[in-house]
């Protein structure tokens, strides 16, 4: 796609030829009014801000040469064992009755010829330092999460599959420090496509869904949950555009990036961010810059959480808490039909918004939440296996 062109999904026919030439920028008015008010910026993990289909590939790719040349085992041997392993591992990433180690263990064990078997555990580490070489974020995401931090948007990393092997990457790629709210959806009663979920970064973070946009990969989840949650757009950004064909799709996509990087040309700030959020919060709060801590809300089992109840822009909260506690007091929020304030500088529009989203969370969001604890849920996504494969559905 050359430079300076952007693209509306709602002015093809299929995604194969999605890429239009647009002679306005970002800030024309076919876009302005859509994208002015947005807040916040929610992001999915995999395949969005981290390759791992094609990580994984690298990974074992990589290994395969390893056995060969620091095992012994035949190019034939080494290339079928990591490949065995691969198609074993996206079919059952994770085993809740054993750690992620002794699963993976397990699982090289079986992949490996019968004389190679007892080198497994020697084999998995190495496997593993290798798949986070290739999953790494790229130093151009870091820089544009970076940019969308101090350009004031609030950023929040909303991924579906098991807690274990979710929060290993969030941990091993060092990605929570970009994230102002980071939701896994074993975690939750709910999964994406399913809006409660993004209900739930909403009003973390403190804002209405017309606020927010959802960048990812999956139609039908990243997509269609963010047009059932009213989001205020959705970006996609496919691994294979020419696979599909948005006319068969319900749910379609505002937008369609070839790459995540291009949301530079719908977002400008991002491009001029010098000490933008540390001004702005010193400013509206009339504070020293220092105040400006980022705080991360990690809905984990039983861990605590940094809840960022009431926060705005200017002006961040920090409630460390359980997981009970925060529930309870949403919950008290909610019985008081305390709606949540906005900005005096916003819309009219934004607070009729936000406060019908409080309505709505204060009918059924929160009324599972009685017992102020997180079911363990046995039918979550299984996302180590749908963003490795082909599917681009899952």
């Amino acid at each position: 796609m050359a430079e300076g062109e952007i693209v509306n999904d709602k002015s093809i026919k299929n995604a194969a030829n999605s890429y239009v030439t647009s002679s306005s920028s970002v800030n024309s008015a076919l876009l302005g009014d859509k994208l002015r008010k947005i807040t916040a910026l929610f992001f999915d993990l995999d395949n969005t801000l981290i390759p791992t289909r094609s990580g994984d590939l690298k990974a074992v790719k990589k290994l395969s040469e390893v056995l060969e040349n620091q095992f012994g085992l035949s190019k034939e041997e080494a290339n079928t064992a990591t490949q065995s392993f691969l198609k074993a591992f996206r079919r059952c990433p994770d085993n809740s009755q054993t750690s992620l180690d002794s699963w993976r263990t397990y699982l090289w064990r079986e992949a490996l010829p019968p004389r190679y078997k007892h080198l497994a555990e020697q084999i998995y580490p190495k496997w593993l330092q290798l798949r986070y070489r290739y999953l790494a974020l790229s130093a151009d995401f870091i820089q544009m999460l970076c940019r969308a931090r101090e350009a004031n948007f609030l950023l929040a990393l909303i991924t579906n599959g098991p807690s274990n092997a979710q929060w290993e990457k969030i941990n091993k790629l060092h990605v929570s420090q970009y994230f102002d709210c980071m939701l896994v959806s074993s975690d939750l009663p709910w999964e994406k496509p399913n809006p409660q979920i993004f209900y739930a970064a909403c009003n973390f973070l403190g804002i209405a869904p017309t606020q927010c946009v959802m960048f990812g990969d999956k139609l039908e989840s990243d997509i269609k949950g963010g047009c059932l949650a009213g989001l205020g757009a959705t970006f996609w950004i496919p691994l294979s555009p020419g696979e599909i064909d948005l006319n068969d799709v319900e749910y379609k996509p505002d937008f369609t990036l070839k790459q995540l990087l291009d949301l530079y040309k719908y977002f400008p700030s991002l491009n001029n961010t010098r000490n933008v959020r540390g001004n702005s919060t010193g400013n509206a709060t009339g504070t020293s810059t220092q105040n400006n801590i980022t705080t991360t809300l990690s809905l984990a089992h039983g861990a605590s959480a940094a809840l960022p109840q009431y926060r705005r822009r200017g002006s961040q909260i920090s409630h460390s808490r359980t997981i009970s506690t925060c529930y309870s007091d949403l919950q008290r929020q909610q019985t008081h039909h305390q709606p949540m304030q906005i900005e005096q500088t916003q819309h009219e529009q934004e607070s009729q918004d936000e406060f019908t989203f409080n309505e709505r969370a204060n009918q059924d969001q929160y009324r599972q939440r009685r017992g102020g604890s997180l079911p363990t849920m046995d039918y979550v996504m299984n996302s180590e296996a749908e963003n490795s494969s082909d599917s681009l559905f899952c």
